[in-house]
This record gives C-alpha cells, structure tokens and sequence, in this order.
C-alpha cells in the first residue's frame, strides 16, 4: 500500500499534453451496493478531475469513456467531444447498469474499438487506458491477463485504480503496464481524497510528454491560488 494524504484544495493539471486517454469504469452492481452515491458521487466525479486535468481539444488531449460489467457500452470515442464541458457533461450523465465483472471484455474493447484511428486516435500519440475496478474479474477470468498484454502490446499504457479491499491487488498490478501505475483507494470516498488522485495524473502526464513532440507542462495550484510547476517526486512504498 502507499501513503494516503488529501489534495481536495489542490487542483493538478497537465497543460499542453497530447494524449489519447480511454477510461473504463467498472458498473458492476456491487459499485452501489451500500449506496448509488458511490458511482454518481464518487466514481463519475473522480472521472471527472482525471479528464478536467487536461486540456480537452482535439490537438491536445482526447478522452474517452467506457462501462464495464457483464455487458461493455462505450459512452463516447475520443474524437466525440473536442471541449472540456462536453467531457465533463458526458461523463456526468453516464448512468450504471449494473451486472457482473469483465475486465477481458473492457480492456479488448478499448484496444479494437477505441483506440483506433476511426475512433480518433492518432498516430504518434500516448495510448493511456485508465481503468477502475472494485472486485475481481467473474466473466472471462482466463483472459483477463492476455487482454492486458495484447493491449500492452498495441503500444496502449494501462494504469489501474482498485477500490475497496474486494479487488485483487496483484493481478491489477500485472495488467497495469508497470506494478507502481497500479493504484489504492480503501474506499469511494477515498477515490476523490487522496494523493491517488495527484500522483495518477502526474504519472500520466509524464507518459504523455515521454512520446509526445509537444511540451508537457504539470502544475499545481495550492489553496493560496499561486501555480507551481511540479517534477513527479513522491516515492511510493508498497
């Protein structure tokens, strides 16, 4: 596990990155289990400061949503929205069908049908799927590490975020792309509190300018208003 610490006041940005970002969010029934809050108030909002963290545009950077449980539906492509508020408005009316869990099907979906030139992504560009589970894989288990490499493969960088101790911590390390892009959150409200939130967009801002031509700026803006450019600094104990 790493350290948690809150960023609520903090706002983390990545000016200028150009990437192709798919998410994928678990809509298993369990998600609402104890309360509908967990996805309309927790998981879509953590969506929603992942994409609010880069600049939406058609040049820069693209977003796209995907549901996953027993049935896949991709709630826009890439090249669907080419401004913030429409992101933003999209994925606040993505609404949660509930079912079982198939990670296999969620990570093949985004490799065949989101992540291709059709659909908006470019050529050149960083491939970054971030994807949120709270459980395990029930539909396709056996295939649900042979997805990840075939996506892996495909030149796309996975980064996966467990929530609740429900989720199988080792396998979400070894479908990410690499075992620290995995990430813990104890519980939703977690999701939206912690230096998870920070340390994901400050990883993949740093996959971004890796491929990227166009420079790469992350900043912070702290309560006192005053932006600070920021290296990746945090070193994380497992």
């Amino acid at each position: 596990m790493w350290p948690y610490a809150f960023i609520a006041d903090t706002n983390v940005t990545c000016w200028s990155a150009t990437a192709d970002i798919v998410l994928a969010l678990d809509q298993s029934a369990s998600i609402v289990a104890e309360t509908f809050d967990n996805w309309s108030k927790q998981v879509l909002a953590f969506a929603k400061r992942i994409a609010s963290a880069f600049p939406i545009d058609k040049n820069l950077t693209q977003i796209g949503l995907l549901k996953f449980s027993h049935i896949i539906e991709i709630v826009f492509q890439l090249n669907t929205y080419g401004d913030r508020e429409s992101v933003l408005r999209a994925i606040d009316n993505a609404v949660i069908s509930g079912g079982d869990t198939n990670i296999a099907a969620a990570l093949r979906t985004a490799r065949q049908e989101m992540f291709t030139p059709s659909n908006g992504a470019r050529p050149g560009v960083p491939k970054i799927l971030i994807l949120l589970t709270d459980g395990t894989a029930n539909i396709e288990e056996n295939q649900t590490l042979a997805e990840a490499q075939l996506a892996k493969a495909a030149g796309i960088t996975i980064y996966t975020v467990g929530v609740t101790d429900a989720v199988d911590e080792d396998q979400l390390k070894v479908i990410a792309s690499k075992p620290e892009y995995f990430f813990f959150a104890s519980n939703f409200t977690q999701l939206n509190n912690v230096l998870l939130l920070q340390y994901l967009v400050e990883k993949s801002c740093k996959e971004a300018a890796a491929t990227s031509t166009t420079t790469t700026t992350m900043t912070t803006t702290p309560p006192n208003g005053k932006s600070l450019t920021k290296q990746c600094y945090r070193q994380h104990a497992y």
